[in-house]
Parts: structure tokens; C-alpha cells; sequence
């Protein structure tokens, strides 16, 4: 993205290169790769601090007018925490469904005097059961907006097998709403090793 400056005032932005008129004359979009020659028109790279949509409501746009760039920011205001919270336990007993809707039918079956549920699923769902009441408990305790930010991207160490057998170590943020850590013994992943908060 590239803006127009003048008297120290964006007047215009370019979401692409495109043909510019400047002083009367029309400018094909290759004079977007002639840096210099668009810094002498006035127009600089342009780029935007990103708001996190999740969180916060965007307000109106500002510009930090840099001799090589110009940076866009929004206000923003953090949304309402019970809101987001309310959400979040919604989110979070939505998942627990997800995961024991694919074994509903062992249940049925069982209870219409079928073949029984194996005791390995059994625990299973009850592990995601009571993993969702402690999500939801974890959820309610949250205090502020940063904690909040915390739950939904909680740094953690992944371990993983590569394809020569080698351990190796992956930082990724997750998310406590979505993810949960029971094992399910109905699948097996052979080049997972750990996972580990860090």
C-alpha cells in the first residue's frame, strides 16, 4: 500500500499500483516500483497497525508521517469482558459437543441394548466433560482483557517427531477455548511426543 502526502496531510491512499496523474501528467502503475521518484510525488509506502477485531472496537484512523513511511493507526476500545467471556463459554461447550457428538452412536447403541461403549471412550468423554466444566470455570475467574488475550493464545511447547525419528520443538501459541487435552484413543498420532505450557 503507498499514500499521497501533502503539507504533511495523507490525501490520498493506493491499496495498488495504479496510473497517477501528478501536475497534469499521467503516470503508467509501473512508476510504483521507482521509489525515489514516488518520494519526490509525495507518496510513500503505507501500512496499517492491524486491531484485533476479537477484542477491540476500531475507531477512527490517525497517520504518523515518517520521512520513508506512513504508519495508519486506529483507536480502539477493548470490548466488554463479560461479553467476551460469554462467548468464550459458549465457544468452549460448543467444542465439547463437537468432540462427543462423533461417539453419540456408541451411546445409542449401548443404551438400545446394543454392543457397549468400550470403557476407553467411555473415559474419554467423560474427561472432555469435565475438561469443559473447568474451562468454564477458568473462564468466569478471568479479570481483565489481557487475560482473556492470555487464555485464547496460551503459549505452549510443542514436541513432534520429524521424519528422521529427531525430537524436535515447536513454540505455538493455543487456545484454551477451542483446544482440548484429553487423549482420544480412537486416534493416534505416531510423531506426536509432548505438549507442554510453557
Amino acid at each position: 500500500m503507498f499514500c499521497q502526502v501533502e503539507d504533511n496531510e495523507v490525501i490520498q491512499t493506493y491499496p495498488r499500483p495504479t496510473s497517477i496523474v501528478i501536475d497534469g501528467v499521467t503516470h503508467p502503475k509501473q512508476v510504483f516500483m521507482d521509489k525515489a521518484r514516488l518520494k519526490s510525488f509525495g507518496i510513500l509506502p503505507y501500512r496499517e497497525d492491524v486491531v484485533d477485531k476479537r477484542f477491540y472496537l476500531r475507531g477512527s484512523l490517525s497517520y504518523e508521517i515518517g520521512s520513508d513511511e506512513v504508519v495508519g493507526t486506529y483507536a480502539k476500545t477493548a470490548k466488554d469482558i463479560a461479553i467476551l467471556k460469554n462467548n468464550m463459554i459458549d465457544r468452549v461447550n460448543s467444542r465439547a459437543s463437537s468432540i462427543l457428538a462423533r461417539d453419540d452412536w456408541m451411546a445409542i447403541r449401548e443404551a438400545e441394548g446394543g454392543t457397549a461403549m468400550p470403557d476407553n471412550v467411555k473415559a474419554y468423554r467423560a474427561a472432555i466433560r469435565e475438561e469443559s466444566n473447568d474451562k468454564e470455570t477458568e473462564i468466569k475467574a478471568l479479570s481483565d482483557l489481557d487475560a482473556v488475550m492470555l487464555y485464547e493464545a496460551t503459549p505452549y511447547i510443542e514436541t513432534q517427531k520429524n521424519d528422521a525419528g529427531e525430537n524436535v520443538e515447536l513454540e505455538c501459541p493455543i487456545n484454551l477455548t477451542n483446544h482440548y487435552f484429553a487423549e482420544d484413543p480412537l486416534t493416534d498420532d505416531p510423531s506426536f511426543v509432548s505438549l507442554v505450557k510453557k
